[in-house]
């Protein structure tokens, strides 16, 4: 109960006098009454008798009796103490003191309420009790009797606490009736009360604590940049699979294990190629506004991972002065193996990111590779193997309904088909098919993968060694594939007195990947009776032959080797000084062959031989402090540091023609002429200091406040440095004394927070005016001449991302069910991007800040549940939804620039413009269009309306069932948007050339009167079948749900793996991309049809090699 006393200060003498006078009375008047009711509270009386009576029983007489209330709380009095009275008319005031004798409390009286409470110890009891404290001994250990290090020791009521040492120990001064509460990451926090035994065993020797492993996924660790903290704890919005989810999917690349898993993050493969790009977005992009694109920042093990060139190209992949093979690009995720990481955390909001500045404006994923671990020796072998097909094909014509079309579409014409016209129609065999997809990409791609390791270690030291080796074959066959090989090693140490501690790790990654330079899956539409040879026995090169794809060959060699190493010194009890040192060389080796025998004679016919080599070192410092101190009733937290980056980025490109031998093509000397196509060199500086305060007040209350200022070389003097930050609160309301009764809710946090991220991924040297050697296109009375290849802009400055999140988190009956829920909102501005000038200038553009705004927002949900757990059957449940919208809300001057005829301002930033497809007209079997602007003319100016590409909503859903030593999980991922419906629509008539077509197409119109969904077939290209690709006939809703992973495990019983004398035997098989349910029939694949990967096949149509199919069985052992 909180008294308010009121304060008598003093009376200013330009008071007028009455009133003066009246205050004196009516205080004269208050004290009287105060006196009289006191006098008469004590003339009251009570009669009251009993044996082994409470003495919550008396003073319910006490309230019954008399006018006055008794409180007090229910902790200072002991319920089980019985005591007999008899009271006849006593007074009061020594009924109180009868009731209260010998038990250390006291009583006072405001107005009705009778207070009871402790008695204040004297002064000299204070002094006594500082020498009777005893100096206890303790160690706090896990379940195996490790020690932990860093677990928080408090004396609960008492500023008193202490930090366990390397060995787990801690001392501190405690009296018999104190309670420690002990508590470590990842634990559950244990309260002891220290009776008179406990105080003298720990007194006489070393007492260990034992804590459990939290069952709460609440208390599990939470990795967050430049730290760790608990999801209970955490401000930010953060997500995170660890290696047991990783472990159950069959994929090369670790960023698809995010797929349909995380909220709020998109993880779409260019293709279904080994080494293939993946590409990543955080809570929304930015389409081609964003220069800087919208790849977030990578780091393992505390270190960033830069990528190829110090920039984020559209795909994160290596692609800086090199070429592209069937695959389009290569991951540099590709050689890092999934084996290897315990743990993904995805930082998305501004909290989370801004510690990160500059570099996590696009969110930040924070990948912690395993370590080693105390104990004895320990080995792990996993082998599988399996195999990889096309799930799903495009429906395409026979030969039959393929010409069929074809006569249709010269009859229309009015012209005889020949053999200058149509040999399909008059020369080839007329039963003949082929299909090509299967032709293609129908073949078999066999996989294994092998992984090794073996760990241990003791109190102070622990190693890790692993290995892994995996060959992957491609739907194109078994003349193309992937190899790669990886090892890791990572060693730690610890001192004896526990504060010095170094972690050093070591990744090298090695992986050659032979590959067509074209994807074969776009050669889809050859005719169906199309003969690979003549009559003759030459090649047919009627079209381009499918003899001459598979000698074209591309063979990329990726060499990566990533290195950190992590220090620690505890100079105080409560500061520790860290730093985090890294350094990552990445090297792309690709020669592109042409052989003169794959191309067509008719043509002129060069061997060339195309050489590319990549390298990137980065080099990165980060020193760090960090505070710990118990402040108040609460945990403060505050962590300083700088950073120090620089990556050097070099790259040649060169050709070689003139080859005498193609059997020295793999070689630049076998050429009689080597030219140079590009030879590049960069350099790129960063640095930065950074902060953080975090302040936990009771486990109730939590506040995150970070600032980070950032310099970067790729800005002039003028914006060089920029400053970042946010701050971020949550309130644990479950923990308040008025959520005790709801036993349903066990756990509600409410967080908050705002800040602002920066970006400066775009190309080195923007802001200078840069100059090259014309092509001989551009020579000057026949001398090379320097052309400006960027203008100077020494105003360019910095992107920003503004960054708003609310969330509330909710745990009902002990977390069996937990829903967490964000809305975020990011606002983009002073956007990175080319403007594009005149010509005159001798340029074509140059990088600037476009004046707009780009809001993405959305809300983000994460349901999990425990469905069933009993004994040894459990089903758990996690789903994931994301509904996100985009918008451009601001461009100054849109309507002037190169951008007016793409964006417009309050409409989402990944429109498309359509025509308005009304059908066949059934006189003409042409197609035809809504006049929008009803100037009787279908133009590309007045008659499209936007439509619109986004993903209004998208997630997952990932079950996962086991008992005893058999488990089950599956997931579906889901996707609702809308895209392109045919893959292969073209923008010419059915029928005009030797061009397959989908079995959509015989859907057309044939005779007057015909209603169909597409035009009549035709060899004349009318300019209206030209609108038909960029018409909503092909635009709609693409969405999909896939069976996206099912694993299934059976872990051998410990009785007869113990007889193998192994710890573990797990047998299991594993599938991947299993089946799709999809509205587009006529694509390979809804993850591949996205606009900027594939070819294009007419106005914003991509198709590409489909995620594969993947079926491995494979045997995990440890001993």
């Amino acid at each position: 109960m909180n008294f308010n006393p009121f304060h008598q200060g003093r009376h200013s003498s330009c008071l007028p006098k009455k009133i003066f006078l009246i205050m004196k009375l009516t205080v004269m008047i208050m004290m009287t009454i105060i006196i009289h009711a006191s006098a008469s509270s004590f003339a009251q009386k009570l009669t009251f008798s009993g044996k082994n009576v409470t003495v919550d029983n008396l003073f319910k007489a006490i309230e019954q009796q008399t006018q006055y209330r008794v409180l007090y709380a229910t902790n200072i009095l002991n319920d089980d103490a019985k005591i007999t009275v008899n009271f006849k008319a006593t007074p009061l005031e020594q009924v109180l003191k009868t009731l209260l004798k010998d038990k250390s409390l006291t009583y006072t009286i405001e107005q009705n309420t009778i207070l009871i409470k402790k008695e204040e110890p004297s002064f000299l009891d204070k002094i006594t009790s500082v020498f009777s404290a005893s100096r206890f001994n303790g160690r706090v250990v896990d379940e195996n009797n490790n020690p932990l290090v860093g677990a928080t020791v408090a004396v609960k009521g008492s500023k008193k606490y202490a930090i366990t040492g390397s060995t787990g120990s801690f001392v501190l001064d405690l009296e018999a009736n104190d309670v420690l509460v002990i508590s470590y990451i990842g634990y559950e926090t244990k309260e002891l009360k220290i009776t008179q035994g406990i105080l003298q065993s720990g007194v006489a020797s070393l007492l260990d604590i034992k804590l459990n492993m939290s069952a709460s996924s609440l208390d599990q660790v939470q990795v967050i940049g430049y730290g760790t903290t608990t999801k209970r704890n955490n401000t930010g919005a953060v997500s995170s699979i660890t290696a047991a989810e990783i472990g159950k999917q069959t994929i090369e690349n670790p960023l698809l294990a995010l797929q349909g898993r995380i909220s709020g993050v998109q993880i779409t493969q260019d293709n279904g190629l080994p080494g293939a790009g993946v590409r990543m977005n955080i809570r929304g992009a930015y389409t081609g506004l964003s220069g800087a694109g919208f790849i977030p920042l990578y780091v393992i093990d505390g270190v960033p991972f830069t990528l190829f060139n110090g920039t984020q190209p559209a795909s994160d992949n290596l692609n800086s002065n090199s070429f592209s093979a069937a695959n389009g690009a290569v991951s540099p995720f590709s050689v890092i193996a999934p084996e290897d990481i315990e743990r993904i955390d995805i930082l998305k909001d501004a909290d989370a990111t801004a510690i990160y500045g500059s570099r996590g404006s696009n969110g930040v994923v924070l990948i912690t590779t395993k370590k080693g671990s105390k104990g004895k020796t320990s080995y792990n072998f996993n082998l599988n193997t399996g195999v990889s097909d096309v799930a799903n094909y495009i429906p395409m014509m026979n030969t039959q309904e393929y010409l069929a079309t074809r006569r249709a579409a010269f009859a229309r014409s009015g012209v005889t088909p020949t053999t200058a016209n149509a040999l399909d129609l008059v020369s080839w065999d007329q039963n003949a098919y082929t299909d090509w997809q299967k032709y293609f990409i129908g073949n078999t791609a066999h996989t294994t993968n092998l992984t090794g390791s073996v760990s241990g270690g003791n109190a102070q030291n622990s190693f890790l060694f692993s290995s892994t080796y995996r060959k992957q074959g491609t739907i194109y066959g078994n003349d193309f594939g992937a190899t790669t090989f990886s090892s890791r090693l990572n060693a730690g140490h610890k001192s004896l007195d526990g504060k010095f501690s170094i972690d050093a790790s070591v990744n090298y990654a090695y992986m050659k990947n032979l590959l067509p330079n074209t994807d074969l899956s776009t050669i889809y539409a050859l005719a169906p009776n199309y003969p690979l040879y003549n009559a003759n026995g030459t090649v047919n090169w009627t079209s381009t032959s499918p003899l001459s794809y598979n000698p074209k060959q591309t063979d990329s060699e990726t060499t990566n080797l990533f290195s950190n190493l992590n220090l620690s010194y505890k100079v105080l009890e409560n500061l520790t000084l860290r730093a985090n040192l890294g350094y990552t060389t990445t090297r792309l080796k690709q020669q592109q062959i042409n052989p003169a025998s794959s191309q067509n004679p008719a043509t002129s016919q060069v061997s060339t031989l195309r050489y590319a080599d990549n390298n990137n070192d980065n080099y990165i410092i980060e020193p760090q402090a960090v505070y710990n101190v118990k402040l108040g009733e609460g945990n403060l937290e505050a962590l300083l540091g700088t950073t120090f980056q620089k990556t050097n980025a070099t790259g040649i490109s060169l050709l070689g023609t003139g080859y005498n031998n193609e059997g020295l093509l793999y070689s630049l000397t076998g050429a009689s002429a080597v030219t140079t196509s590009a030879n590049a060199s960069s350099i790129y500086k960063y640095n930065a200091f950074f902060g953080r305060l975090n302040y936990n007040w009771k486990g109730k209350y939590i506040v995150d406040g970070t600032f980070r200022r950032d310099g970067s070389s790729r800005f002039g003097d003028n914006n060089k440095f920029g400053n970042f930050g946010a701050v971020g609160a949550s309130w644990i309301f479950t923990q308040e004394d008025f959520m005790k009764d709801l036993s349903f809710l066990s756990f509600g946090k409410l967080r908050a927070s705002y800040g602002v991220t920066g970006n400066d991924q775009i190309p080195n040297y923007q802001y200078l005016g840069l100059y090259a050697t014309s092509g001989s296109s551009s020579n000057y009375d026949g001398s090379t001449a320097i052309i400006p290849s960027n203008i100077q802009n020494p105003d360019l400055k910095w992107e920003t991302n503004k960054k708003l999140d609310i969330a509330l988190e909710l745990g009902f009956f002990n977390d069996r069910i937990f829903l967490k829920a964000d809305y975020f909102r990011n606002r983009v501005s002073d956007l990175l991007n080319t403007i594009t000038i005149a010509s005159q200038t001798g340029s074509t553009g140059y990088t600037a800040n476009l004046d707009a705004t780009v809001q993405n927002k959305g809300f983000e949900f994460e349901l999990n549940t425990i469905n069933v757990a009993n004994g040894d059957f459990r089903w758990t449940t996690n789903i994931n939804l994301t509904i996100m919208r985009n918008k451009l809300l601001e461009f100054d001057n849109l309507a002037n620039t190169f951008y007016a005829s793409t964006y417009v301002v309050g409409e989402p930033t990944d429109i498309r413009r359509f025509y308005n497809y009304t059908g066949v007209n059934p006189a003409t079997g042409l197609p035809t269009y809504k006049d929008l602007n009803g100037d009787g003319v279908i133009s590309f100016a007045g008659d499209r309306y936007i439509g619109y590409y986004g993903h209004p909503y998208f997630g997952g859903i990932n079950n996962s069932i086991s008992y005893k030593g058999l488990s089950l999980d599956f997931m579906f991922q889901y996707n609702h948007r809308y895209g392109i419906l045919n893959s292969t629509l073209s923008s010419s008539p059915a029928g005009i050339n030797y061009s397959n077509l989908s079995t959509a197409l015989l859907d057309r119109w044939g005779a007057v009167g015909d209603t169909a969904l597409f035009p009549a077939a035709s060899t004349v290209n009318d300019p209206s079948y030209g609108n038909l690709t960029s018409s909503d006939v092909n635009w709609g809703d693409a969405s999909y749900l896939k069976l996206k992973t099912v694993s299934l495990n059976y872990a051998l019983p410990k009785s007869v793996i113990s007889k193998l004398k192994l710890s573990n035997l797990t047998v299991y098989v594993q599938g991947q991309n299993l089946y799709t349910w999809a509205k587009q029939k006529y694509t390979y694949d809804p993850e591949s049809t996205v606009p900027g990967t594939g070819s294009a096949l007419g106005t914003g149509q991509y198709i590409a090699a489909p995620q594969v199919r993947t079926i491995v069985f494979g045997l995990n052992c440890s001993f």
